[in-house]
């Protein structure tokens, strides 16, 4: 999982969905690999192009459950509150993909093991479902 790059839109779209599929191939061999992937994550969903943001949360969504197989839900768990504190998001593409991550998390380990608590996430869900752009109302709702 190597650094950032200054491609974007369709190449690094393309690049993001090989690294998906190499993933979700590899399964359970990603294993060793998974921190240092979602170190790479992180780091790019504190990038300042909304583009790498919004890839860097499809990628969560796309490999939630391979950290599951790997027994990684505390992984997961930390990768929820480090969503959780990126619904502020002001791009609502962005935000699109940063709400599917978090469904996507909450799909492979559950409600009652997310973190933070879903009782926490529902308010915070309240205002972003006024949000009139139809990937963050879809999301959203999915979420819900």
């Amino acid at each position: 999982a190597g650094g950032g790059g200054g491609a974007f839109g369709k190449e690094s779209q393309v690049m993001l969905d090989g690294f998906g599929t190499v993933v979700n191939a590899l399964g359970e061999r990603t294993k060793p690999y998974l921190k240092q992937i979602v170190g790479t994550i992180k780091w790019r969903l504190n990038n300042k192009a909304p583009s790498v943001r919004m890839q860097a949360a499809d990628l969560i969504g796309r490999i939630a459950v391979v950290m599951k197989a790997c027994g990684e839900d505390a992984l997961m768990g930390h990768l929820g509150v480090v969503l959780y504190e990126y619904l502020g998001e002001e791009y609502p593409e962005v935000l699109g993909s940063i709400l599917g991550a978090l469904r996507a998390i909450v799909n492979v380990i559950g409600m009652t093991k997310m973190t933070p608590p879903i009782r926490d996430l529902l308010p915070r869900l309240t205002p972003i479902l006024r949000n009139r752009h139809e990937k963050v109302q879809e999301n959203c709702i999915d979420l819900v």
